[in-house]
């Protein structure tokens, strides 16, 4: 059960022992917060997480002794970006699509948001499980792991009625995409020009002229699409307490073409001779899991070539993603790593000659 009385924060310094005490009461927890004890967590571009430890007067068996909460950035630019769409949209998820789909996420106690740029999640905290590290990349038990949970993600809602509803946020605006990709793009050369191939650049540059194209092909293969499937947004189990993966990270969830999250995944997840010699049967291992969820009419072959056309979506998000958000050291590194993997993708399955 979502809280729904407790007011929005604007960050975590604002949690009280009161607040808490009404979030867990109001999501079915019988507990009375006496402490709370906040410390950052996690590394996300467009808003803050806070680890935030309980200490109760009293408390019943299920009560948790911490929490994750979510909340605006503290930096004006991602916040104002978060604010156009983002924090709406992950609310909306955790309120109205997460009990559809069989992906591991966490269990949400509280989801509200404020004015465009206020939004509070309050979240299970899923320690010891341990953020994925987008420099370093995963092993292939990980990156079979995360495509297993994504299948989870897509097959329920595979090609499902509801994805018309006005409440899965419908399809970007192309007229905007086109205005943002040729805006950003020839920025982002600019700024990492040091680290781009001429090979990237030309990829980059060709991709945004022809973007819109890109974005209306019809696969007929939609799903609810996570839109930033990464290992930065993954939280891989330690122990058997854990589950093997969980998706965070909801503010670019929409209804499209479900192998974007696939290709985006494996084109920013692992180096390209990896990725090279090992993505056909990773790709199979992700399109059995997605018939075992009740998925049919949907054969290798398209589902591989939906993967080629998806690998485009590295490109797009780390392009729209590194100039829409606060400039770190590590973000830069990040975005180099996801741009340099995914471009060898693109090129290696030929993806800009598919439509």
């Amino acid at each position: 059960m979502i809280a729904s009385n407790p007011e929005v924060l604007d960050s975590a310094a604002d949690v009280t022992p009161e607040w808490m005490t009404a979030v867990l009461q109001s999501a079915g927890v019988d507990a009375v917060v006496s402490d709370v004890a906040v410390a950052p967590v996690g590394t996300g571009q467009m808003a803050d997480s806070s680890r935030i430890k309980l200490s109760y007067e009293t408390a019943a068996a299920d009560a948790p002794p911490s929490v994750v909460g979510k909340f605006p950035s503290t930096d004006p630019a991602s916040r104002a970006s978060g604010g156009r769409g983002g924090y709406g949209t992950e609310v909306n998820f955790y309120k109205h699509i997460a009990g559809m789909v069989s992906g591991r996420i966490p269990n949400c106690l509280f989801a509200e948001v404020g004015e465009p740029e206020e939004f509070t999640l309050i979240l299970e905290d899923m320690a010891p499980a341990e953020q994925g590290n987008q420099m370093a990349g995963c092993s292939l038990e990980h990156a079979e792991a995360a495509l297993v949970n994504l299948a989870g993600f897509h097959g329920p809602l595979w090609n499902h009625e509801k994805l018309s509803d006005p409440m899965f946020g419908g399809q970007s605006d192309n007229g905007l995409l086109a205005e943002f990709m040729a805006a950003f793009t020839p920025a982002f050369i600019e700024r990492y020009a040091e680290d781009l191939s001429d090979d990237d650049k030309a990829m980059c540059t060709d991709f945004a002229a022809r973007v819109v194209d890109w974005h209306s092909v019809d696969t007929g293969a939609n799903s609810i699409v996570h839109g930033d499937y990464r290992l930065d947004n993954l939280l891989f189990g330690t122990s058997d307490t854990c589950p093997p993966v969980t998706a965070v990270d909801w503010q670019t969830a929409r209804p499209g073409p479900a192998l974007r999250d696939v290709g985006y995944f494996l084109g920013t997840s692992l180096d390209a001779p990896i990725r090279a010699e090992h993505e056909e049967q990773l790709v199979r291992t992700y399109h059995a899991a997605l018939l075992s969820h009740g998925v049919d009419d949907y054969d290798f072959d398209r589902c591989w070539d939906d993967y080629r056309l998806g690998s485009l979506h590295g490109p797009l998000i780390t392009i729209l993603g590194s100039m829409g958000v606060v400039r770190t050291e590590r973000g830069d590194k990040m975005f180099m790593a996801m741009i340099l993997r995914s471009g060898h993708q693109v090129r290696d399955l030929d993806a800009l000659s598919l439509f």
